[in-house]
């Protein structure tokens, strides 16, 4: 009886709706085909209240045009070789109009699929009208009102689908696919031949469901109207869950003769398993089995229960594992991460950004990220954007806190694939790297300057040897010591006594001096010039650093310059020397003239700048590092400023006068330690703070 009642009730709601359905589908195709033909005969109104319909009497009329037609969202006047001479509103003239007319494409009302307008982001097709001279007036056509009027119809148990005649869609439930212009031409129903007033089941998306299609022969778009399966038959299954209850009930009313058996057999067990189930909700995972019963159904129900308990608790504890275990992988980053929320606030971090930011916890309560950052627009705008263009930003070679001088690169990814949205950020600290670029800047300045150098110097050692050898001669010629001299001053009738005096009272000899000290000045430089630009051919030795350092000193302590206004002698050296450094291999002569160059820079800065730190003073450390030794050499002087620090080991570079300083020293410094040890040279320094320089050499001497 159930069955027969249920059938006869599912038949006759298939026969209500399939009514229902070819009422809507006619009524609403009738309504598409009188959009299309209403945007035609606008269109044929505009050709007539121009005046003659003409190419150029339409271009005249266009201006404002526009306004008075709002389903269009643009309306374009063509000539006869389709080139575009009117737009309304204004826009591009004189380009070709991008869809060519074929004698096929002549007959059409509607001339392309629907597409997304680039002028106005909404769904339109191209609709046109020849006019007199050869020309047509296109419009492209909004299909907004008609969606509109469409999606009127939609209902929870309703399905309506408008496309063109490829299967691009119009409308559609799921407003995302129209958006985006999704191809249904695949669904079955749309390749089936019905007859007039019929309908069809079919299968969308793994759902059943049941609808007639609709051909529109003027314009070639298809309507189907339908709904699903599950609607079509609700009354019908409503009607045998009815009948089912009734069967219930009646087994009820028999179970209740059956109270105390019910009870004992039923209700009890079920009892304790709603019990147990609100122990699981709370986390609170039963240890014993549940009650058996007499009922085998029910005994099999508690076993079932039992089971799904233990693979809850066992998948809760998984989840707890995976949750730590994740929590560990970024917290083993060596970057800092923190995660903000959809509302711009921080919520979430790893250990690294704890220590960074001095946080207690990585669960972080929710935090603006202005605030979190102390203001820092740069940092907030890059989030802002990431957030919002769903791609990711960074913001390179920045601090993230005040007084910092770590520099980081802050990088912030959308989060995708997630119901959650957000921003991770990533901060990474790049100090390292910066001032690894910095040295190799220096380091190629230095290699590109090397051929010049060793060119430059070649050129001024002939000329300087010849006025230095001069110097010499002539300082030999007035020589009382040599015979050969007496005996020309007496053949030339005047003595030589007499030309020493005369030489001294005009200072020809202190001129002559002058000369040779010049010499041997530039020939210094020369010297420095060939040892910058090719590695030094000393002698190499095994020995002792400190041994090298204390020479050092000593000789730094006898050049006392009053030109320069400092004494070495009144300087506080401090050794901190480590007694557990190694000998090295390398050239004694060489390393010493880097440790003379920084003692000397060392002494002179302090004079000539002041101490802000009060008395002067020179540190000296070692220490061993591997298979290489660190000597640090550190002065409490006024430091440098950033721009002279880059620069500092760059050949010819020196902010002393003009002749005091030839700017090869450091350079030289540096290719000796660099390039003859295969060591490194670096230097750290702010205004006010000293500077120090950090010299890493091998054990073993490399020489490139």
């Amino acid at each position: 009886m159930t069955v027969v009642l249920v059938s006869i009730v599912g038949l006759s709601q298939i026969y209500t709706m399939e009514r229902e359905i070819v009422q809507l589908s006619r009524s609403l195709s009738r309504n598409v085909e009188f959009y299309i033909d209403g945007a035609e005969d606008v269109l044929r109104s505009v050709a007539i209240m121009s005046g003659d319909g003409k190419v150029e009497s339409l271009r005249t009329y266009f201006e404002g045009l526009h306004d008075r037609f709002g389903q269009f969202e643009r309306l374009l006047l063509l000539d006869k070789n389709e080139n575009i001479i009117a737009v309304a509103p204004r826009g591009i003239k004189g380009v070709d109009f991008p869809i060519r007319f074929s004698d096929e494409d002549k007959l059409k009302r509607v001339l392309t699929s629907p597409i997304i307008s680039a002028h106005s982001g909404k769904l339109v097709v191209y609709i046109s009208i020849p006019v007199q001279g050869e020309g047509r007036l296109v419009a492209e056509l909004s299909l907004a009102a008609l969606q509109k009027f469409i999606y009127g119809f939609l209902s929870s148990n309703r399905i309506i689908i408008l496309t063109d005649s490829y299967g691009n869609l119009i409308v559609h439930p799921d407003r995302e696919l129209v958006n985006i212009q999704a191809n249904v031409g695949a669904l079955g129903i749309f390749n089936k031949s019905l007859k007039p007033g019929e309908g069809k089941f079919y299968r969308s998306e793994g759902r059943l469901c049941f609808g007639r299609v609709v051909n529109m022969p003027g314009i070639g778009w298809k309507l189907l109207v339908g709904c699903s399966a599950y609607s079509l038959f609700q009354p019908a299954m409503a009607l045998g869950l009815l009948v089912s209850l009734l069967v219930v009930f009646f087994f009820l009313i028999l179970l209740f003769a059956l109270k105390k058996e019910f009870r004992e057999g039923v209700v009890t067990p079920l009892v304790g398993y709603v019990r147990k189930l609100s122990a699981v909700a709370e986390g609170k995972y039963p240890t014993s089995g549940s009650q058996e019963s007499e009922f085998a159904e029910l005994a099999e129900l508690g076993r079932v229960f039992d089971s799904m308990a233990e693979q809850v608790r066992e998948r809760e504890h998984e989840l707890r594992v995976s949750k730590r275990y994740f929590q560990s992988v970024i917290d083993s980053m060596p970057s800092a991460l923190i995660w903000v929320n959809e509302d711009m606030d921080v919520c979430q971090c790893n250990n690294r950004a704890l220590e960074l930011f001095n946080l207690d916890s990585t669960e972080i309560e929710p935090e603006n990220v202005e605030v979190f950052f102390s203001g820092r627009k740069d940092i907030v705008n890059v989030i802002a954007e990431a957030r919002e263009f769903r791609v990711p930003k960074i913001l390179e070679r920045t601090n993230v806190r005040d007084n910092s001088v770590e520099i980081f690169d802050v990088t912030a990814f959308p989060l995708r694939g997630f119901e959650i949205k957000g921003v991770v950020v990533r901060i990474d600290d790049v100090t390292s790297r910066v001032r690894m670029e910095e040295i190799m800047v220096e380091t190629e300045k230095m290699m590109s300057v090397g051929g010049l150098a060793a060119g430059m110097a070649h050129e001024i050692n002939n000329p300087l040897g010849g006025i230095m050898q001069g110097a010499q001669n002539l300082e030999r010629k007035f020589s009382p010591e040599i015979k050969a001299n007496v005996t020309a001053a007496d053949e030339a009738g005047c003595s030589l006594e007499a030309m020493q005096k005369y030489l001294e009272s005009r200072k020809v000899s202190g001129i002559i001096e002058g000369i040779r000290n010049s010499g041997m000045r530039a020939a210094r430089i020369v010297s420095n010039m060939l040892e910058f630009s090719k590695p030094g051919k000393d002698v190499v030795t095994t020995v002792n650093i400190h041994d090298l350092i204390e020479d050092s000193l000593e000789l730094s302590a006898k050049d006392y310059d009053l030109k320069r206004k400092y004494d070495f002698m009144h300087i506080n050296i401090v050794r901190e020397f480590s007694a557990d450094v190694p000998k090295i291999i390398c050239s004694p002569t060489e390393i010493e003239q880097v440790f003379f160059n920084l003692f000397k820079n060392a002494a002179q800065a302090m004079s000539e700048h002041g101490i802000p730190n009060g008395n002067p003073h020179i540190y000296i450390r070692t220490r061993s590092k591997g298979e290489a030794v660190v000597i640090e050499i550190e002065d409490n002087g006024p430091g440098m400023r950033t721009e002279v620090r880059k620069r500092i080991f760059e050949p010819f570079f020196t902010t002393k006068d003009v002749g005091v300083g030839t700017g090869l020293g450091l350079s030289v410094s540096y290719f000796i330690i660099t390039q003859n040890h295969g060591g490194t040279f670096t230097v750290s320094s702010a205004p006010g703070r000293g500077a120090r320089f950090t010299i890493t050499l091998p054990v073993q001497k490399g020489r490139s």
